[in-house]
């Protein structure tokens, strides 16, 4: 028996459809202006780098809207990545690898000149995290260890040459007080130690000399001085000293 044809699908109301129109048109309105009010750069000033403002219209409707309607939704992502860091240093590893009579065997550089695009990116976070120090806050007074106890030590950053650093372990009380003294963070010693084993147990070494290469970036007001200190392109050397796995 022949099944009864079903009625033609019924087209929507006009007035509804507007509606629905209109609630999508308004919600990406909302997106649209979240994402052109975010601010844009930092770009290049002459008193320094500076992000620029999205337009003001953007802004206004970013204000009304976004905390009323977009917040309850999990929606203020604004659609920028921060892509552009002109202050960012330039930071590279150099790793000496020496055998057990002291001798070097090879000098491995992290980031690797040859390496794919995801190594080399896991390798630049990597020297990245090497490149922050912390500041060393100086004791007001100093502290007395206990009979039979030694001096608290702290490992700083000292000069050697111009533009080199070591790593030295000085006693707490003897941390100059006349500059701003630096160390590295606990993250970077870390890394520091395990990657050199690392790279040790990988190529049978018995110790590694992890150098740090620094580089400050050139400040966007350079631009408008007539010729640049010489300091400005200089690179600092920091030697982590010798580790052993």
């Amino acid at each position: 028996m022949p099944q009864p044809r079903s009625d033609p699908s019924r087209t929507l109301p006009r007035p509804l459809v507007f509606l629905g129109s209109l609630a999508v048109a308004g919600h990406l309105f909302a997106v649209v202006s979240l994402a052109l009010a975010a601010p844009s750069g930092p770009w290049p000033m002459q008193m320094g780098n500076s992000n620029a403002f999205g337009p003001q219209f953007a802004r206004n409707v970013d204000e009304t809207v976004g905390p009323k309607y977009l917040s309850p939704l999990k929606m203020t992502y604004n659609y920028h990545s921060p892509t552009n860091r002109p202050e960012t240093p330039v930071v590279y590893l150099e790793v000496r690898l020496k055998d057990k009579s002291g001798r070097l065997m090879k000098t491995v550089r992290i980031p690797e000149t040859g390496a794919n695009y995801w190594v080399r990116h896991r390798e630049e976070l990597l020297a990245r995290a090497l490149g922050e120090d912390e500041i060393v806050e100086p004791r007001t007074s100093e502290r007395i260890p206990a009979p039979n106890q030694k001096v608290r030590t702290v490992e700083i950053w000292e000069s050697v040459k111009e533009n080199k650093l070591e790593l030295r372990e000085v006693p707490e009380h003897l941390i100059p007080r006349d500059r701003v003294v630096w160390k590295p963070s606990p993250l970077a010693r870390v890394l520091a130690r395990s990657y050199v084993r690392h790279l040790c147990r990988v190529h049978g070494a018995a110790s590694g000399e992890l150098i740090r290469h620094h580089k400050d970036p050139v400040l966007s007001a350079m631009m408008f001085v007539p010729e640049p200190p010489a300091s400005t392109f200089a690179e600092t050397t920091s030697n982590f000293g010798e580790i052993k796995p």
